[in-house]
């Protein structure tokens, strides 16, 4: 077994927590239904927040190479005083790397995090932000994080954005299986075709798991913003089970096994947040909330996430100078983290930080892309 010494002996998460069944290096692994997102919080609320969460019974938090703020949660982690075996982490590396920026980046993570292996680590999109990448780049960058997760730093290894074509480019080389694709998801796409939810039911038919992001809409416009927390749909299911309406929301998704990342700093919303599994909707109820046709998915169109035409030509970027990939990427699409609203599940889309310095190492001489912009969902 390829990680038996590392793993060796873990007793893994309570027995009692929500999870699903998932795909690891080594065989099958359980996965939290649940997690506190930190996507746009800086160092210094994602330590609150998920030191809050995890005080709250939360075990596993979700975090980024590109959210700036894999300190914070390291620090968070630490001050939790859970041991190790009994919580789940999942990171992830930015698209279109080379494999010796993927393997280096993938470090990092580690280094930032303060921990010996991650459960989970996810390639953030098919391509960079900017959309530059190809068939070629998506199974270098993916043979690369398979490589370092074999030596025991991953427990599953997956991907985030990836529409079909994405995936199969993968399946072509992969030796390790892919555990998860992280997507946008949530009330209004439960009938929403397979461009607006990135290829929901093939994924399923993969044995990959579909995990959701923006479960509470935060990327989506006003009113869509707020039509999962306080909107009318929600709000009357919410009231026959004396829950709220983000409960209602984040429910349809948990029910159906689709695990969830809801974002809040606030202690009082996290607590609710993951108040998901002492009541269950009606067949009547979830039926309701998948035939919603909004909040729509917050992407080029209602039926267009924007992930599955990204990536269409061959580039692979992120040499590296001085161990540090070209940050400039994740930044100049608003990776940054930022600190964030407290507003629950919110995800505001990216904002374009200005102008891109040059920086050493980086190279694009000849290359060519589809130019494929940044989806309004992505996070």
């Amino acid at each position: 077994m390829r990680c038996a010494a590392i793993f060796a002996g873990a007793a893994a998460l309570p027995a009692d927590f929500p999870t699903v069944p998932m795909k690891g290096v080594d065989g099958p692994i359980r996965m939290p239904l649940y997690g506190i997102g930190t996507w746009e919080y800086n160092d210094t609320v994602a330590e609150a927040a998920t030191l809050s969460a995890f005080q709250q019974g939360y075990r596993h938090v979700d975090t980024a190479w590109g959210y700036k703020n894999q300190v914070g949660v390291g620090k968070a982690l630490a001050a939790a005083k859970v041991p190790r075996e009994e919580y789940f982490v999942t990171s992830k590396i930015p698209g279109g790397l080379n494999a010796s920026a993927t393997t280096a980046t993938l470090d990092e993570c580690l280094t930032q995090l303060g921990l010996e292996y991650v459960d989970l680590m996810l390639i953030h999109f098919p391509a960079t932000w900017s959309g530059e990448g190809g068939p070629g780049g998506r199974k270098e960058e993916w043979l690369a994080l398979e490589a370092w997760a074999k030596q025991g730093k991953a427990k599953a290894i997956g991907v985030s954005h990836y529409c079909q074509r994405h995936v199969q480019d993968v399946q072509s080389v992969a030796s390790v299986p892919i555990a998860v694709n992280q997507v946008q998801y949530h009330v209004g796409m439960g009938s929403a075709p397979d461009m607006a939810t990135d290829y929901r039911d093939w994924m399923v038919s993969q044995g990959i798991v579909y995990q959701a992001f923006s479960s509470l809409c935060g990327p989506c416009d006003a009113p869509y913003n707020t039509e999962l927390i306080t909107g009318d749909l929600v709000t009357k299911i919410g009231k026959a089970h004396n829950k709220t309406g983000a409960q209602v929301a984040l429910k349809w998704v948990v029910q159906q096994g689709i695990p969830v990342l809801p974002k809040s700093s606030n202690p009082k919303h996290i607590a609710e947040n993951g108040a998901l599994f002492d009541f269950n909707l009606t067949a009547a109820e979830m039926q309701e909330l998948t035939q919603a046709t909004t909040p729509p998915v917050a992407g080029n169109s209602p039926s267009d996430s924007g992930d599955c035409g990204v990536g269409e030509e061959v580039v692979v970027w992120g040499v590296w100078s001085d161990g540090a990939v070209a940050y400039w990427e994740a930044a100049r699409h608003g990776m940054v983290g930022s600190g964030a609203s407290t507003r629950r599940g919110a995800r505001s889309r990216r904002r374009p930080l200005g102008g891109v310095p040059a920086i050493e190492g980086v190279h694009s001489e000849g290359c060519s892309s589809s130019k494929a912009s940044t989806p309004r969902g992505a996070r």
